[in-house]
């Protein structure tokens, strides 16, 4: 596992507190979670996908042979210096870009909070029409959070999962997805890890997502406050008592994350 206790100090200074609707800081928190990913599944990548992405591949730094594209709503790439990396500005709830079996490996992370659950269903239709058969896809996904001693954390985090359910992103389907791609019958080996980290305690990971947890929080007031039908005042005031249960030496608190990955099926003769 990478060394990440420089990584880990000094957070304070790293997480910018701005409003989540800024895209260019959910970018920032978004990069802040991918840490997270790679510390608790040691690894970025855990599709067994490894050699193929060294010796080159196409899939949508550490594999200079292969092809990557990045499709999504909003691309920043002005930023991007990597000749073996393409990015393709779409609306991903159509059609995407890109003809059938066209890609090796295919990798999702966190996009269920982007889609209504219908559209979801169009969107991993649509993957699994450009994935090559034999190739693999892989999801991440924040599945739960485990709150024992934070009854304002608690509040605000029950706030935050209802807010997405009226928006139709529904946490059932999340943990139903296996059956979902098991019921498609295009995909095979399909297996899932669970890992889980703590929020706050006496290490440098559990500090660093602890500022995270807060920043976020404090971040969703302009779409929290008026569903919770609280004034900002007190939707403040009840982010700072969340905000002190999460720094308690006591501290009780946990995110668990999810990783789905599955191959899609090379066709027999017969079904060809």
């Amino acid at each position: 596992m990478k060394d990440y206790s420089q990584k880990f100090k000094n957070i304070n200074k790293k997480i910018v507190l701005h409003p989540i609707k800024d895209r260019e800081e959910l970018g920032n928190f978004l990069f802040y979670m991918h840490c997270v990913y790679e510390h608790l599944f040691n690894g970025l990548v855990g599709a067994p996908i490894h050699e193929k992405l060294q010796n080159g591949a196409k899939v949508a730094a550490e594999y200079p042979n292969t092809k990557f594209y990045v499709a999504d709503f909003n691309i920043l790439a002005s930023n991007n210096d990597d000749d073996n990396i393409t990015f393709i500005k779409c609306d991903v709830c159509q059609k995407l870009p890109f003809p059938d079996d066209e890609f090796d490996y295919i990798f999702c992370r966190d996009k269920f909070h982007f889609f209504e659950k219908d559209n979801f269903y169009y969107y991993s239709s649509e993957i699994l029409r450009i994935l090559k058969p034999g190739g693999w896809l892989e999801f991440g996904y924040l599945l739960n959070h485990d709150i024992n001693n934070g009854p304002a954390t608690k509040l605000m985090t029950d706030a935050w999962h209802l807010w997405f359910k009226s928006h139709n992103v529904v946490k059932d389907f999340m943990e139903n997805f296996e059956k979902y791609l098991q019921k498609t019958g295009k995909v095979e080996s399909i297996l899932h890890q669970l890992v889980k980290g703590p929020i706050g305690g006496i290490n440098d990971f559990g500090e660093f997502t602890r500022e995270i947890a807060i920043c976020y929080m404090k971040s969703t007031k302009d779409y929290l406050a008026p569903f919770m039908n609280i004034s900002t005042e007190v939707f403040d005031s009840l982010a700072s008592i969340a905000e002190s249960e999460m720094r308690a030496k006591d501290c009780d608190m946990s995110i668990q994350l999810k990783r789905i990955i599955a191959r899609k099926k090379i066709p027999s003769f017969k079904e060809n």
